[in-house]
């Protein structure tokens, strides 16, 4: 059976009207910076809550204090898995997840941000500057924020770093090493944004790239950082992007714009206890 163009081009189209219609849901959870991504995009971008509606996940510390995402309870997906461990819905044990309404599912935040914004009918994607350039630009901070930042300062991969791999002791949130890899990236952004930066990251609009910065931002803060004399650019931008109506109800929402929830602490400590007792 051959298929000419505009059949093609109509059945797509009548699969994106038909999903768009029956709703797409993203599990989420404030604390998770992966998320606050895609939750600061459907803001900024206006994506109606009728077409993609969230679904906050449950939330637990292990034994060592480390946060543990868990299926919402009473959501008939939790019921219909018979669990709430995340990793019968995701194996990878991470959010945000997209789900389709054919029950298919996407994982981590870039993907699901394409995906969703291609659903959007035909619309430029105002949060990508027209310039060709400039869309390298945003695309680059943040891919500098997703690979080469957050997984390395990340808190779970910091304690399991002290516990598993006897990396030196100390406070996950302030860890020297943690602290590096955000001095380190930020120093980089500090650089690319005095050629890109308007009032924003990239320009006098909000980007894509304003949508990654900020959660990192939080995070960066949460180390005691101190921003507006290690990077004063980035703390300019930071300090315009609050005041974006979009961005500042996502923060709020989220506690504020310090990351309030890291791991914790009580846990942490006695872990920490018996392993050098074991270990003694």
């Amino acid at each position: 059976m051959e298929w000419d163009y505009f059949e093609i081009m109509t059945l797509i189209h009548e699969k994106r009207e038909k999903m768009i219609k029956e709703g797409l849901r993203l599990f989420y959870h404030p604390a998770s910076s992966a998320s606050m991504r895609v939750t600061l995009y459907l803001a900024c971008r206006g994506v109606s809550e009728s077409a993609v509606r969230l679904v906050s996940m449950g939330l637990e510390t292990d034994y060592r204090g480390i946060m543990v995402f868990t299926m919402p309870t009473g959501d008939p997906i939790t019921n219909a898995l018979g669990t709430t461990d995340l990793t019968a819905f995701n194996p990878e044990g991470r959010i945000p997840v997209l789900l389709l309404p054919d029950g298919r599912k996407m994982t981590q935040s870039g993907p699901i941000i394409d995906f969703i914004e291609d659903l959007q009918d035909g619309e430029r994607n105002p949060l990508l500057p027209p310039d060709p350039w400039l869309q390298a630009e945003v695309k680059r901070i943040m891919w500098i924020i997703a690979a080469d930042v957050q997984p390395y300062q990340n808190i779970p991969f910091i304690i399991q770093a002290m516990s598993d791999w006897d990396m030196v002791k100390a406070t996950p949130t302030t860890h020297p090493l943690r602290l590096h890899f955000i001095r380190r990236e930020f120093n980089a952004l500090e650089r690319i944004i005095s050629n890109t930066a308007g009032k924003y990251s990239v320009g006098d609009d909000v980007t894509l790239a304003d949508c990654f910065i900020v959660p990192q931002i939080r995070n960066a803060l949460l180390g005691g950082i101190d921003l507006p004399n290690e990077f004063p650019l980035i703390n300019g931008v930071f300090k315009n992007l609050i005041k974006t109506s979009c961005i500042a109800k996502v923060v709020n929402d989220a506690g504020g714009t310090i990351q309030p929830l890291a791991f914790d602490a009580e846990k942490f400590e006695v872990y920490q206890r018996n392993t050098e007792n074991q270990t003694n």
